[in-house]
């Protein structure tokens, strides 16, 4: 049974050659039930079936030398296999030990982070104590000041009486001015009335011609605007134009750095969000708008990066707007 496992197109040959010789044999008998007395006098030559030993070693030599052949070629499989497999358990190891040390540098600045909200507190503490040590010395110091203003509030009380009395002399003679100047007043502004009609004539002449050069002034701005924002308007649609024609030498150049990954469609799709810098070195691709295959989002990623530097519009103020462009990349859609 292990021949037959092993080596099942060798076990079968030795069954047909051994059939063979077997036929060979029984044909080569004679089975008639009576012989004639001339016929065994003289008995009829046999025919015979030769077999060449060395053509059947051959051929078996031949067919065992094909079975190990392919089992060589099984063995080489299994090896790449198992070789392809402990490629992925150290890649798997590395990556233990690469989460492992993010841990230990995250426990660390937590550990950092605590003792920093330590010292803080500490230090808060420290600084509401001398904080209440300054607040009670204020308050004596605000104590004694209190007692100094009420000293001098009684000082300035006595001093507002003598005041207010010699107040009440100047108001009778601030009355006797006022009199008088009342009566200035209404002579001047008589005078200022007259001169304030005559001023008020010529302003609202200069007001009218001023109005009518206001007019002109504003129909020259419109017109000055229109002719502007036509002007700005061209700018910006050529600009848009360029910018349209450079996403696509983008998105063409992108497909052709593009590897389709084993198993996804080609007939997906995904928005990519890809910064510049003015040289077109990509410094950063992020898929905004997922195709739903994680395996085709990183394989549109890598195709940006690889196509790297893009081609970039050589305006300064295009090139200001395409330092952040977004697209949405289909295979074959150009």
């Amino acid at each position: 049974m292990g021949v037959l496992r092993d080596r099942p197109r060798a076990f079968v040959y030795a069954v047909l050659v051994h059939l063979l010789l077997l036929g060979v044999l029984m044909f080569s008998l004679d089975w008639a039930p009576s012989v004639k007395p001339s016929a065994a006098r003289n008995p009829a030559p046999v025919q015979a079936v030769v077999i060449d030993a060395g053509k059947l070693d051959a051929e078996v030599r031949r067919q065992k030398q094909l079975e190990e052949k392919k089992q060589r070629e099984a063995q080489d499989k299994l090896q790449r296999a198992e070789q392809a497999a402990r490629a992925a358990e150290q890649k798997r190891k590395q990556e233990e030990a690469r989460v492992a040390e993010l841990k230990r540098q995250e426990e660390k600045r937590r550990q950092q982070a605590e003792q920093e909200a330590k010292r803080q507190a500490a230090a808060a503490e420290q600084q509401r104590q001398e904080e209440e040590a300054r607040r009670q010395a204020e308050a004596e110091k605000q104590r004694q000041e209190e007692a100094r203003r009420q000293a001098e509030a009684e000082k300035q009380r006595q001093e507002e009486e003598r005041r207010k009395a010699e107040a009440e002399k100047q108001r009778q003679e601030e009355a006797r001015r006022q009199a008088e100047a009342e009566k200035k007043r209404q002579e001047e502004e008589a005078r200022r009335q007259a001169e304030a009609e005559k001023k008020r004539q010529e302003e609202a002449r200069r007001k009218a011609e001023a109005e009518a050069r206001k007019a002109a002034e504003a129909e020259m701005q419109a017109r000055l605007a229109a002719e502007q924002a036509r002007l700005a308007s061209q700018r910006q649609s050529a600009m848009q134009s360029m910018i349209n024609e450079y996403v696509a030498y983008i998105k063409e150049k992108v497909e052709r750095n593009w590897i389709q990954p084993p198993g996804s469609s080609s007939a997906l799709s995904c928005t990519v969000q890809v910064r510049l810098i003015p040289s077109g070195e990509v410094i950063d691709a992020q898929i905004v708008r997922s195709s739903g295959d994680a395996a085709f989002d990183r394989s549109v990623e890598a195709a940006v990066f690889k196509a790297s530097p893009l081609p970039v519009p050589p305006d300064a103020e295009v090139m200001q707007r395409f330092r952040s462009i977004r697209f949405e990349f289909k295979p074959g859609s150009l």
